[in-house]
């Protein structure tokens, strides 16, 4: 039986997701409207059942995988605003996190609540995502996938915009926008969004974003309750990201050799 959570197919087609598509055909996605259903529960809203330690289980995914090809076929014709994850999304940055994270503790580096920290840990929290953003970072690793997926819709002629959940630097600067650039002999005109480790919905939305390209289980929830078509690409499994994903889960593509 599937969870609550779970969205039925009819659902996702009221929706514009192409789980069709997907399974038999390989027509064009149909993007979305932005006046939608209430955004789904995210899958972090899973918890435990009542008097066991035990997680619930997640079904198995229902939408095929797409390849890369076929995914081509399957978008609209342009121009279409897309919107992309960055970490474990276009670049593999475990060497740039596992390392600095080693050196502040969790609860300062990702904080629950920014206002209830001290000032001696909020000095740490700025410290830790400034070295990140503005050092570390050069050494992530752009993902192939990411430059598959950015040549694709720039000789397209989208629009695109890049959000990322990370906070940014203190004071901010244009390195995340100039760093993607770099990596993938590219030039954006839209500079990089860093939400400030909130819900990326709100700016998913104030950008029209109609397709979103994620690994996470939020970028996919974020763009569903924006009205946006999520498009999972696949987090390497030696990412260094301690959230587990659940590919396909709902009914969102899934590309398949996305890892890398």
């Amino acid at each position: 039986m599937h969870h609550a959570l779970r969205f039925s197919r009819a659902a996702l087609l009221k929706r514009g997701l192409p789980v069709l598509a997907v399974l038999v055909g390989f027509a064009p996605l149909a993007s979305t409207s932005f006046a939608e259903a209430p955004a789904p529960a995210p899958a972090s809203k899973v918890a435990v059942q009542r008097g066991t330690s035990t997680a619930l289980r997640f079904s198995e995914p229902v939408a095929a995988e797409v390849t890369f090809e076929q995914l081509k076929r399957m978008l609209p014709p342009p121009p279409i605003v897309v919107g992309f994850d960055v970490d474990d999304t276009l670049v593999f940055s475990e060497p740039a996190f596992t390392p600095l994270q080693r050196e502040y503790p969790a609860e300062v580096i990702r904080p629950k609540n920014l206002a209830a920290l001290t000032p001696e840990q909020k000095a740490k929290y700025h410290e830790f995502w400034n070295r990140l953003n503005n050092e570390y970072d050069d050494r992530s690793v752009p993902k192939r996938i990411g430059k598959k997926l950015l040549d694709l819709h720039l000789q397209r002629g989208d629009v695109i915009y890049i959000i990322s959940k990370r906070q940014s630097s203190v004071p901010e600067n244009d390195l995340p926008t100039r760093r993607l650039e770099r990596f993938f002999g590219i030039t954006l005109k839209n500079p990089v969004v860093q939400t400030e480790l909130k819900d990326k919905t709100p700016f998913i939305v104030e950008h029209h974003i109609q397709y979103y390209y994620g690994d996470a289980d939020t970028d996919v929830t974020a763009a569903l309750a924006a009205g946006a078509t999520p498009i999972r690409v696949k987090r390497s499994s030696e990412s260094y990201s301690a959230d587990k994903v659940h590919n396909g889960w709902y009914d969102e593509i899934v590309l398949a050799g996305s890892d890398w």
